[in-house]
């Protein structure tokens, strides 16, 4: 089964990528699309889709960040996909760091630190600076957004970060929902 994820940009098409066995052990070919920033992903939702279909994609995953929406069903009906065969949206709340956040295992092997999540980070307003914050004390500089995924993506995990955080639980839970689907047809 192939999956096309449309992401924002490099940062989240670094974290992506290098979930290539998450989504292999899953039986997952997925390719992950930067579409150049939310603003852009709204403007070409469609044409994405299409595109990936025309590719092979069987379904089409659409990830922006909530951050700037007041909720993630304001985000889910700006990029207006949803109603199209095998598309969906999946707002990550507020933004894909609130993901690495979620993760404190990553954040802690990472940047060799001793951090706690405190519940769900759905909620967290900032989540991008305060990741930077904490790399920020910990190495003594404030890395760019793909320094930053560079640094914590080979050591994140969906699994562990679906724990505390509901829209990746929500990713996950539709990746293996697909996957039980068509095992199943």
């Amino acid at each position: 089964m192939k999956i096309v994820l449309i992401v924002e940009g490099l940062s989240d098409t670094i974290i992506f990528n290098m979930q290539r066995q998450w989504f292999e052990s899953h039986g997952v070919d997925f390719q992950v699309i930067s579409a150049d920033g939310k603003s852009e992903m709204i403007k070409k939702a469609h044409k994405f889709y299409r595109t990936s279909i025309l590719s092979g994609a069987q379904y089409v995953v659409f990830l922006p960040d909530q951050n700037g929406d007041t909720c993630a069903l304001v985000t889910r009906q700006r990029v207006n996909v949803d109603s199209l065969p095998n598309a969906t949206t999946i707002a990550l709340k507020r933004e894909l760091e609130a993901w690495i956040l979620a993760d404190k295992d990553c954040i802690n092997s990472t940047i060799d630190t001793n951090y706690h999540t405190s519940g769900q980070t759905d909620s967290i307003q900032y989540p991008k600076d305060i990741l930077f914050s904490i790399i920020e004390r910990k190495k003594g500089y404030r890395p760019t957004t793909a320094e930053a995924a560079k640094m914590v993506a080979p050591l994140f995990s969906i699994d562990r970060a679906s724990v505390a955080n509901t829209s990746t639980k929500r990713f996950k839970h539709y990746i293996e929902h697909r996957v039980t689907a068509s095992e199943q047809s």
